[in-house]
């Protein structure tokens, strides 16, 4: 590219834009810079050309107005913001700035009035350029921006007509490369836009990167581009509309052609535009492009005069694009506001039907993709100081200070056969997490939705901490006010497309007929300038009528009669019936053609919609409606389901409990597999006397840490590299690249070095821990402590779930008998392992009867887990400690990589606050006898607590439990982990009150516990979906205030056996052990009003 006549004259090379138009304008006077319609509105009157000789004339004219109208600046930078129509003015007026010393903001005239002001206080920008009348983009920002001047620039058609004298620049390229060349700013969709501020040297290295040489014989897309006539439709206070005009027109000759100023850009006027103007290349939006498919005979027009397409600024529907790309090469060109548009190669085995999506970037671009989710990868640019002339990210102003990377937050996939080719598939914030954990990519079923249903003109797919996915569509005639019946004959005639949508969906991701909802003609689905939908503020607009629409989809497809046959009433207390009742319905909602009684649900494949769809057919088909979800989850085979529905029938009859059957069978499975573990007799005679949990480790110590990734793994990650006596800490993490992209923004941040963390991706339950040989191997020779942090917390799960982490556990043993020295293995258990004890407080010890641990498969898990502690540290001689930890609250210090890690707004105290807060406007004034004395123990403390207890020198182990092996070795070493101190919970009150006062909430009342229970059953019929306590009803009233029978008669734990979000009812502790083993126990202070205050603040904080 740099070989062209047009860049051989221009000298771009480390050169300044507005010394390469004056140069240009001196030996190419007459060379044809761009065109723009005659006209604002229409193409009747054809193109005017502007010549590089006219461009630095109106640069040197608006210069000369510049310095007339607001004298010099009193800094290099001043900012003046600048809206206006898109004509010669918008390029001029750019470099006229940077020679005068001011720099121009380009503010979207489609941000809303906070956010204006928001951008203009931050650039401190108080002068607003306009044309002459004022444009009706200007006004809001006239109105929402205080203190603003607005100043009129001049015509376009009088700075072409006058001759100017010239307005020199001279400041040194080494000198001036850093200041501004002009200002942008992000779309805001996740909050408040954040100004851009391009630097010369940003400029520059655009430059650079286009101009790059491609590999032998691989042709770029920028090289299809050289000297070319450019259709540019994109908008021009925009990143890559500006780009074309200043950083692919001045240096390379292409010559931009201009859209009509006053009109939004579509198919028919990119024609219309053609027929006056002829063009080589159009530049679109990917709106535009869907048009053009869907409009035949302008689309035959563009075929016949177009060599190619080019797109961006989005993703197209595949379908749409096929149809395109049949008739007209087409390509997808990628970019950013951060990144500038780095150059893409076009390799020959990128020529396959749909191949037009697909990219691959120059590798000298320093791009990587990391995998943050499985088949999904975040395009991330590495800085590389061996490409720093290219790299332009870290020539903007803040991004410059990144030390590492710049991490884009758009996810890509890779070609299934073409290497280093991919496609974008979202930007990260797309994604969507539903209640259950599950996620999804929604993007592609939109695309397909409105490829596929020409009556629509937009749909997005929403469901964040939802159960399941609903569907909010647009009518391609959206100013059409419709009735209620119009909008559901819409929603029939689509159906068939959604439908088709779905089969390509994942099972998890499928709407119901019943969760559409179609917009209205005062809320359009907001789009950026380039087209594209902003789905965060599009889905807030319609946030009430989409509360409703779940709470009307549970009743209305609980009446649903699609699955269930009309006929007589079933007879719940006939076995034979309600199996088959169970057998159809199952086959039903999952397609499955026959159903064995002997098979498990999740074993076959049924997933969490399914399991919401099945447990509303059988609400409906036996007239139950207190069945849960968590029913089906503990109950997954015919048999199993059958009998625990037809034991919840008459007054409270106590269900049977299969986990609690195959307790003592899954025990002795996995004991038997530890006692086919070999021992080491030289590691155990070189451990003497001293094999207990608690013998002093060797320094520094290599440590193996599972589960970094989540909260609590975070912080403890940060905890061991903070201590001198760890060397290096191996992650052990089920994702694709260990964990790394989970974590290196974290520790960036928090200034902590990598270099002592290894992060691999492992799979627990496979021998070796799923790792490679060497890998392996070499954990064995180095590890000395092994902190097991990794096992699901998920309380809808049954105990046979858990089977992989009761297996991933014995493989670590194995790991540590292989090695070659002592390896110390320290478990995080959970309070919920003895959650039943009910004989005095839990001592420090094994605890061995079935009966311990909270009935829920998580807690029987953790039981079952601490048992196979001690069997290890009994048969193997190796060193094992049991962490049974309390209730976790949020962290309480800041800096460091945990900063930010809140309290889970989901869990039980914050959706108790909230709701009282928000709704309720009372708070109890007890949390009954499990947490009334508040013993919390916060995230960030906890992490330092088990740190001083993996490194802890030699205790006595107590004389309860254990011994249930005849085995020489010591049994596994306990320590209880809360706070040591207790804290009446209405101390804490006032502070809570004080926070709701000061965000502006009415003070709530102070109310018994019934009362409050009885306004929180108020709220569930009204406001049930957006009210995060009534998730957790059963669980307040059967949990946390369930009465206590001092003698031994109903027991409150079997009333949450099935409460699949209940936390473990919290048995009193002992933690002498504990407290003298560590000093951060020791040293912690009670929970306080501060630490209330700042966890309120911060859930509030997260609501807004």
């Amino acid at each position: 590219m740099a070989d062209s006549e047009h860049a051989r004259i221009a000298q771009w090379q480390g050169s300044l834009l507005p010394n390469i138009v004056d140069r240009l304008a001196r030996d190419l006077p007459d060379a044809v810079y761009a065109e723009w319609p005659v006209l604002p509105a229409s193409y009747e009157a054809g193109f005017r050309r502007v010549t590089y000789a006219e461009l630095a004339n109106v640069v040197n004219g608006l210069a000369w107005w510049l310095i007339d109208q607001l004298g010099h600046p009193s800094q290099t930078g001043e900012v003046l913001a600048f809206i206006g129509p898109n004509d010669v003015r918008l390029t001029a007026l750019i470099l006229a700035a940077v020679k005068t010393g001011y720099v121009i903001f380009f503010t979207s005239p489609r941000n809303s009035p906070a956010a204006h002001q928001s951008l203009f206080d931050r650039l401190r920008c108080r002068v607003l350029l306009t044309p002459d009348p004022v444009p009706a983009p200007a006004e809001p920002v006239l109105e929402a921006v205080v203190e603003l001047r607005r100043l009129a620039i001049p015509p376009a058609d009088e700075l072409l007509s006058r001759k100017y004298p010239h307005y020199g620049y001279s400041k040194p390229f080494e000198e001036a490369r850093w200041d501004p060349l002009f200002i942008i700013h992000t779309s805001g969709s996740t909050g408040m836009p954040k100004p851009l501020i391009w630097t010369q040297e940003s400029g520059v290295r655009q430059h650079n990167g286009s101009a790059l040489a491609p590999p032998e014989g691989v042709p770029s897309l920028y090289g299809l581009y050289l000297g070319k006539r450019v259709m540019n439709t994109l908008p021009p206070f925009h990143g890559a509309g500006l780009g074309q005009y200043l950083f692919f027109g001045i240096p390379f000759g292409n010559v931009m052609i201009s859209p009509a100023t006053a009109t939004i850009a579509t198919a028919q006027g990119v024609v219309e535009a053609l027929k006056r103007s002829p063009a080589d290349i159009a530049l679109l939006p990917p709106s535009v492009v869907a048009e053009l498919a869907q409009h035949p005979d302008l689309l035959e027009y563009c075929a016949e005069h177009l060599e190619l397409i080019v797109y961006i600024g989005g993703d197209l529907p595949e379908a749409l694009g096929d149809r395109v790309a049949a008739k007209v090469p087409l390509r997808c060109q990628w970019g950013a506001s951060e990144v500038g548009v780095p150059d893409q190669l076009l390799p020959a085995e990128l020529s396959g039907r749909s191949d037009w999506h697909y990219v691959r970037f120059h590798p000298d671009a320093g791009i990587v993709f990391d995998e943050v989710a499985d088949g999904m990868y975040e395009l991330v640019v590495r800085r590389d100081e061996a490409l720093a002339d290219t790299q332009l990210p870290f020539s903007i102003r803040g991004l410059d200070r990144l030390e590492k990377e710049y991490r884009t937050r758009d996810l890509f996939e890779p070609h299934p056969t073409v290497a280093d080719a991919w496609c974008w598939r979202a930007r990260a914030d797309d994604v969507i997490v539903f209640l259950n954990g599950e996620k999804t990519n929604p993007v592609s079923m939109e695309h397909y939705i409105v490829a596929h249903a020409p009556e629509l003109s937009g749909a997005l797919v929403l469901g964040a901490q939802r159960f399941q996915a609903a569907l909010l569509i647009e009518p391609a005639d959206a100013d059409l006010t419709r009735t209620t019946a119009e909008q559901a004959a819409l929603v029939e005639r689509i159906w068939p497309v959604v439908e088709e949508a779905n089969r390509a969906a994942p099972a998890h991701a499928r709407v119901e007929k019943p969760l559409v909802l179609v917009t209205t003609p005062d809320r359009p689905l907001i789009r950026t300038p380039k087209g594209t939908i902003q789905r965060a503020t599009s889905i807030a607009q319609y946030s009430a009528e989409i509360d409703r629409l779940y709470a009307d989809a549970d009743v209305i497809l609980d009446d649903d009669d699609d699955i269930v046959a009309s006929g007589p009433r079933l007879d719940p207390s006939n076995t034979n019936a309600v199996a088959q009742f169970v057998r159809e319905s199952v086959g039903a909602v999952t397609g499955w053609h026959d159903v064995d009684d002997s098979v498990n649900f999740f074993e076959r494949g049924m997933d969490s919609l399914q399991v919401l769809q099945l447990t509303r057919t059988l609400r409906r088909g036996l007239y139950r409606s207190d069945l849960g979800i968590s029913t089906v989850y503990q109950h997954p085979t015919v048999p199993q389901l059958t009998a625990a529905v037809i034991s919840r029938r008459g007054n409270g009859a106590r269900m049977e409990d299969p986990d609690r059957e195959i307790m003592e069978p899954l025990l002795s499975t996995y004991r038997g597999l530890i006692h086919q573990i070999p021992k080491t007799t030289t590691k155990l005679s070189s451990l003497g006397d001293a094999n207990s949990s608690t013998r002093p480790l060797p320094e520094p110590v290599d440590v193996v840490l599972t589960g970094s990734t989540g909260a609590l793994g975070t912080l403890l990650l940060h905890a061991l590299l903070r201590r001198p006596e760890v060397g290096h800490v191996f992650c052990l993490n089920r994702s694709a690249d260990g964990g790394r992209a989970a974590q290196a923004k974290r520790f960036a941040a928090a200034g902590i070095a990598a270099d002592r963390i290894s992060f691999l991706h492992a799979d627990l339950a496979r021998p070796s821990l799923g790792l490679d040989d060497a890998t392996y191997a070499s954990i064995r020779a180095r590890a000395a402590l092994v902190i097991h942090n990794a096992w699901p917390v998920n309380f809808n799960l049954a105990l046979p779930a858990f089977r992989p982490q009761l297996a991933g556990l014995v493989n670590l043993f194995a790991l540590a008998a292989a090695a070659n020295h002592p390896m110390r293995i320290v478990f995080i258990s959970s309070v919920g392992a003895v959650a039943a004890h009910r004989a005095g407080p839990a001592g420090e010890a094994i605890l061995e009867l079935l009966d311990t641990p909270f009935p829920n498969g998580y807690s029987r898990s953790k039981f079952l887990a601490e048992q196979l502690c001690d069997a290890a540290a009994r048969h193997l001689g190796q060193p094992v400690s049991v962490l049974r930890v309390g209730q976790i609250a949020g962290s309480v210090r800041s800096g460091g990589a945990g900063a930010g890690m809140q309290w889970n707004r989901a869990e039980w105290l914050p959706s108790l606050v909230l709701t009282s807060l928000r709704h309720l406007r009372c708070l109890p004034d007890s949390l009954g006898p499990a947490f009334s004395n508040v013993d919390w123990l916060p995230a960030d403390l906890l992490a330092e607590a088990v740190c001083d207890l993996a490194f802890a020198a030699d205790l006595p182990q107590e004389e309860e439990g254990g011994g249930g092996e005849d085995q020489p070795g010591a049994g596994a070493g306990v320590f209880h982990l809360r706070n040591p101190h207790t804290t009446p919970w209405r101390t804490l009150l006032p502070a809570i009150v004080d926070v709701a006062l000061k965000h502006g909430a009415p003070r709530p009342d102070i109310v018994p516990p019934a009362v409050w229970l009885a306004r929180l059953h108020e709220s569930e019929s009204s406001d049930g979906v957006s009210n995060p306590a009534v998730k957790l009803i059963d669980f307040y009233r059967h949990g946390l205030w369930a009465p206590r029978d001092a003698g031994g008669g109903d027991d409150p734990s079997a009333k949450l056996a099935n409460n699949n979000n209940a936390a473990s009812p919290v048995v009193m502790l002992s933690v002498g052990r504990a407290l003298a083993a560590s000093s951060t126990l020791r040293n912690m202070p009670p929970v306080g009003p501060e630490w209330m205050r700042k966890w309120v603040n911060e859930w509030i904080a997260a609501e807004k």
